[in-house]
């Protein structure tokens, strides 16, 4: 009776068995939309029969039914290692991309309000004043585009500067995120050892770990290690920013300010080090490059372009006499050089300086003023040349970088758009699949309940039905 009285535990260990499966397989469909969720499968193993030869007795050999050994998640270390890395390199560019697209806007070009049609605006008012030296409108006309040129420029360097203000908020916001997830990532690293230790099954606690670290990965480029206890190691630029149950916390310093950053450019460090973080990757990298290098190489050249205009405007209206019969006077305030505060210093409409001849004295030694505009055509052909030039240059050069870090992004974007196809195929919950392995486990469970049905009937045939 030895025999059919262990059969009964095959068959209870079948039940048990497909009944966790079906259990595994519901989890699935229940989590077929959960972000970050990893696809589980159950792997049954065979229990055997002893293999130990006792004094009496041996085995029969056919073994004791079946376990639900393990509970895998289905999950590509590689593709997971490769999603994180490409996704960080399109989040650098993703953020690279946008703060060139900020700063087109900010130059408004091609437009009726971009500097460009400024500067037209403004040169074309020096040919008015030159078709007609002595008309006081044309001459209060100038002034109005010179002043609106001005203004123009203020407005874009106070745009450029509003934007790096914006990204040095947006950098400390991720920093700060970033310190919160790598001490949760360290809490999620201790909780699954120690389940791990006991012989459950963290993978719902590894789904958390993992969404957090590929967040990790997007914002700061982060990478990781995989130990033999189950925790994960985190890393940024090289140095551990999450070791087993430990976190360590990032800082943010340096400018504050956009004409700042050239000598003081701002930099991410550890909190317990000091040592600085060179991170090149993730948005964080994508900000700090903006930080430091486009914006103010943007706002630098802006600054050129306004250098340019107040001393190439300023030096020929020295050049020049108004019309009062004197030298003409600075156009621009020469004090005040910089975009962000250029200011037009001539009010008064005589103060042109359209001439290119001095006064000359009439037959009572009286003094004429010379109405010839001259002067005013050479402000005229200006326009192309000099700080024109130079803002056109600037343009191009911002059009070629934006345009070439839009394809970059899209091809990318089609790389990560793969990658994560790849994943899905591997990790992610195809319904399908799992109707199929519910019917699968429902049939054999229905099997394994059939077999205990068919063992008892067997049992009390040899117990109540055997002649004595």
């Amino acid at each position: 009776m030895g025999t059919e009285f262990g059969t009964i535990g095959t068959a209870l260990s079948a039940l048990q068995a497909e009944r966790k499966a079906l259990e595994v397989t519901g989890q699935n469909i229940a989590n077929s939309s959960t972000a970050g969720y990893t696809r589980q499968r159950a792997v049954f193993s065979a229990v055997g029969g002893s293999v130990i030869p006792a004094m009496y007795s041996k085995s029969d050999g056919v073994g004791a039914g079946v376990d639900l050994s393990d509970v895998q998640r289905l999950q590509d270390a590689f593709l997971e290692q490769r999603a994180n890395t490409e996704n960080g390199t399109l989040s650098n560019l993703n953020s690279m991309q946008g703060t060139l697209s900020d700063i087109e806007n900010s130059f408004g070009e091609p437009g009726d309000n971009g500097l460009q049609a400024l500067l037209s605006s403004y040169w074309n008012g020096w040919d008015d004043v030159a078709n007609n030296p002595g008309d006081a409108a044309a001459r209060t006309a100038l002034i109005g585009t010179a002043q609106s040129l001005a203004t123009g420029l203020n407005v874009a360097a106070g745009s450029l500067s509003s934007q790096w203000t914006s990204s040095l908020s947006s950098v400390q916001s991720i920093v700060n995120n970033v310190n919160g997830t790598a001490t949760n990532i360290a809490a999620l690293n201790k909780a699954i050892v120690a389940a791990t230790s006991a012989g459950n099954h963290p993978n719902d606690l590894m789904d958390q770990r993992d969404l957090l670290i590929r967040q990790l990965s997007s914002q700061v480029g982060a990478t990781t290690r995989v130990n033999t206890d189950g925790s994960t190691d985190v890393f940024v630029g090289g140095s551990a920013l999450v070791s087993g149950s430990l976190s360590r916390q990032l800082t943010l310093s340096g400018a504050t300010a956009v004409d700042q950053a050239t000598a003081n450019p701002v930099s991410l460090s550890w909190v317990d080090t000091g040592q600085v973080v060179n991170t090149a990757s993730g948005q964080v990298g994508g900000l700090m490059t903006a930080l430091n290098t486009t914006i103010p190489n943007y706002a630098s050249q802006l600054d050129a372009v306004a250098a340019q205009l107040v001393s190439s405007v300023n030096t020929q209206q020295g050049a020049g006499y108004d019309l009062t019969g004197a030298a003409g006077g600075p156009f621009f305030d020469p004090a005040k050089t910089n975009a962000s505060n250029i200011t037009v210093a001539l009010t008064d409409p005589n103060g042109v300086a359209a001439s290119s001849q001095p006064p000359t004295l009439d037959s009572n030694g009286n003094p004429v003023v010379s109405l010839d505009g001259g002067n005013a055509q050479k402000f005229a052909n200006f326009s192309g040349t000099g700080a024109d030039a130079t803002y056109r240059q600037m343009i191009v050069k911002l059009g070629s970088e934006s345009q070439s870090a839009q394809q970059k992004l899209t091809t990318q974007q089609s790389v990560v758009q793969q990658i994560q196809t790849s994943r899905d195929s591997a990790a992610g919950v195809d319904l399908d699949e799992e109707q199929t392995n519910l019917i699968t486990y429902q049939q054999a469970y229905n099997a394994s309940a059939k077999f205990l049905s068919v063992l008892d009937s067997v049992l009390d045939t040899l117990i109540n039905r055997t002649l004595v």
